[in-house]
């Protein structure tokens, strides 16, 4: 699991090549895209997500039914057991993930980014994402 409240992490796992160059590309747009809707006028070096909620990838291994380091708990299963505001699978060269947004409070939610490598040995939490997409996309479409 990794955690993003500053653009410094977004670059940190950039330059150390922790993920591929597609996905490293959507976790800086999605920051300062953050930041622009928070309206923030100072340097992007000078916001923080820490106020508002910060952006987590999950990573191949994390326990998504046990995300309570991030306040999503156990006896609650996790990211599988909350109600997202809202699920959308992205796809960049070939690639796959899913941004799973969860609101805590009127001025606190989370963006949990998924790898699809990250649950592709897990056919429920595949299937409880998918729902959600689908779920999402009647929605819009409604």
């Amino acid at each position: 699991m990794r955690t993003i409240k500053t653009i410094q992490d977004v670059r940190l796992l950039r330059e150390a090549r922790v993920f591929s160059d597609a996905f490293a590309a959507y976790l800086e747009e999605e920051f300062l895209a953050l930041k622009e809707a928070f309206d923030f006028d100072g340097l992007e070096e000078e916001f923080t997500l820490d106020m508002h909620g910060y952006m987590v990838v999950l990573e191949k291994g994390d326990n998504l039914r046990d995300l309570s380091v991030v306040g999503l708990d156990r006896n609650q299963n996790g990211l599988l057991g909350c109600l997202p505001e809202f699920v959308e699978k992205v796809e960049r060269n070939g690639e796959h993930w899913y941004k799973v947004v969860v609101i805590y409070t009127n001025e606190y939610g989370m963006s949990f980014l998924l790898p699809l490598e990250s649950v592709a040995d897990d056919e429920q939490a595949i299937a409880w994402l998918e729902d959600q997409v689908e779920r999402d996309a009647i929605l819009l479409n409604y």
